[in-house]
């Protein structure tokens, strides 16, 4: 090897390092390689920039959107809802069920974020049925990774392989190309959760399933009528009925007025005790006119809403929450007041904080950060996901339909005047022009960190290309391997695969392979190891990137949706051991033994 292909084999050890360690962010890591493949000469600005223009960040980047629009609709919640009621209760039932439901579903949109609309839908059943969370969780995650593989936009992965094929000028991988082995996979996989669920996952409790749903929980919040509101001159026993939330009593002049109301008339001024769920409080300010008591106020577009409960033995215990001071110390603001099994008959910023109360926050990430910082009060997840607009739930499902069926309109049957990249840029747009997302959000939704590194692992992978290091990767496998033919040298790869996601994220892994599976398959051809088409050998490698790339199931870092149950869940590192490491051999062993080399 030439000094070049030295230095992009280093470049790519260190890649691995620094994502190993976590010693630099992900976004840093990519820029990084581009300026360093630019200012060595390894490759022109030209080469190193392409990966920006590459279809596969582009469409990656609006499915993120797209997945937010269904989130912040809570269009895909009903359905959930609808079909889980038909488990009865059994807990394998419910497994099966759920890994079904979420494996087609994941199939289709981006797989984490169907994860986040089920995981409170589960932990409400699960409080509902009495079975463990934990024995809900896992096998979610796992059946929207199972789900990811059936269809080209089913996850991440499989754009970012498709991607990195076609930036070395192999056709990208077409919208169904994985299913006649990933249905299978994925079929097997819940029927293999539900079976041996109870053998492999703990029973693990959390303060989160203790707490019980956060949709279904509903706040007292404490509200002054401005001069603007058009409130002011109607009576209260009708105001709040078209907002859904109950009125418990009005102050007007430090005097408590109880119902039943009669013809009271509201004035500026008057301070109403308000009680609902979240996504009903949340917009009352705007809605009414209404204002906090504190003048503070909260704006949902900008912030975050967020629950805190006062832990046990914090220094808050016996103060009023009008004296928190949550603005001034954490850039918070308290909203409402939730305490469960108590009639709250008094007003909220007068009420005497006890250990267990939870609070309804708004504020920034760095307020959380804050919060969870401190001692006086334990951070809880997932409020506001429940902040949705389901008003667009409709459109939100209309746009996403469409554009899976443009998907397959261009892949299946070669519909070429909308690709995909298009075909998801228009959904994500029309999914802020329709008002499923604000545009803030939508900026939000997407993984910039994860694009970016993309960006820099695609000019690395040219870069391993065009200098040899992926020959020589390659050439180390087949050397090992070629003796057993080339399903070993596949199935070596794919454990390759599966070693690393165990390490760092399966989408380095899927970026960072795809160009050592193309120079494996043509150095299997070149030796002839191989004596077909040396297309459809390269093809087949392609693809068990594809699939290896997402068999992370052995442990809670492999995919992001396993770190986003583990927390909920309660389980502990090795719990993924039990179930993660079975499933993966039968993934691995399908994959070897089942994709097609020709």
């Amino acid at each position: 090897m030439g000094f070049d292909a030295l230095l992009v084999v280093a470049l790519t050890f260190a890649v691995l390092i620094l994502l190993v360690l976590e010693k630099a962010s992900m976004d840093a890591i990519g820029l990084g390689l581009m300026v360093v493949l630019v200012a060595t000469g390894v490759l022109d600005l030209t080469a190193a920039a392409a990966g920006f223009s590459n279809y596969a960040v582009i469409t990656i980047a609006s499915l993120y959107v797209i997945g937010e629009g269904l989130n912040r609709t809570g269009a895909v919640e009903f359905v959930a809802r609808a079909v889980l009621k038909y488990s009865g209760g059994k807990e394998r039932r419910m497994v099966f069920l759920t890994g079904i439901i979420v494996a087609v579903v994941s199939s289709l949109l981006n797989n984490t974020g169907v994860v986040v609309v089920f995981i409170p839908v589960l932990l409400g059943l699960a409080q509902k049925t009495g079975v463990a969370a934990s024995r809900l969780l896992m096998p979610l995650s796992f059946a929207s990774i199972l789900g990811g593989m059936c269809t080209l936009v089913g996850t991440s992965t499989n754009l970012l392989v498709s991607g990195a094929a076609e930036n070395l000028g192999y056709a990208p991988i077409r919208m169904f190309e994985m299913s006649p082995l990933g249905i299978p996979m994925a079929l097997g996989g819940v029927v293999f959760m539900a079976i041996f669920v109870r053998k492999l996952v703990p029973v693990r409790h959390t303060l989160s399933t203790m707490v019980g749903d956060a949709a279904q929980r509903e706040y007292v919040t404490e509200l002054v009528i401005r001069k603007s509101s058009p409130l002011v001159g109607r009576t209260f026993k009708d105001a709040f009925v078209k907002a859904g939330v109950e009125m418990l009593f009005f102050v007007r002049d430090e005097a408590m007025t109880w119902p039943p109301y009669h013809n009271e008339v509201i004035q500026a001024g008057d301070v109403v005790m308000l009680r609902g769920k979240v996504d009903q409080l949340a917009n009352l300010q705007t809605t009414l006119g209404l204002k906090m008591i504190n003048d503070t106020s909260f704006d949902p577009k900008t912030m975050e809403f967020f629950e805190i409960a006062v832990a046990p033995h914090s220094s808050i215990v016996g103060r009023k929450v009008g004296d928190l001071h949550l603005w001034r110390d954490f850039n918070a603001v308290t909203v409402a007041v939730l305490r469960d099994g108590y009639h709250i008959r008094e007003r909220a910023s007068e009420l005497r904080l006890q250990a267990g109360d939870l609070l309804l926050v708004c504020g920034t990430e760095q307020a959380q950060v804050k919060l969870r910082a401190g001692s006086d009060f334990f951070l809880l997840r997932g409020a506001h996901e429940w902040v949705v607009l389901r008003e667009n739930a409709r459109k939100a499902l209309i746009i996403s339909a469409a554009v899976v069926a443009m998907f397959v309109a261009y892949s299946v049957f070669g519909v070429k005047q909308v690709p995909l990249p298009m075909a998801a840029l228009t959904g994500a747009i029309l999914m802020v022009a329709t008002g499923c997302v604000t545009t803030r959000r939508a900026y939000r939704a997407i993984d910039w960190p994860i694009l970016m590194f993309v960006v820099g692992t695609l000019a690395l992978g040219k870069a391993m290309e065009v200098t040899g290091a992926a020959s020589f990767f390659a050439g180390g496998i087949v050397d090992a391997l070629a003796d057993w033919g080339p399903r070993a040298v596949l199935g070596g790869l794919v454990a390759l695969c599966i070693l690393f996601n165990a390490l760092i994220s399966h989408s380095a892994v899927a970026v960072l392979l795809t160009p050592i599976a193309i120079q494996t398959g043509k150095a299997m051809s070149d030796s002839g190891a191989w004596e077909g088409n040396s297309d459809s050998l390269v093809r087949a490698f392609i693809l068990a990137v594809a699939f290896g790339g997402s068999i992370c199931f052995a442990t809670p870092i492999g995919h992001q949706t396993n770190l986003m149950v583990y927390g909920p869940g309660g389980y502990r590192y090795r719990d993924f051991l039990k179930m993660g490491i079975p499933l993966s051999i039968l993934a691995w062993a399908a994959v070897t033994f089942a994709l097609p080399l020709g």
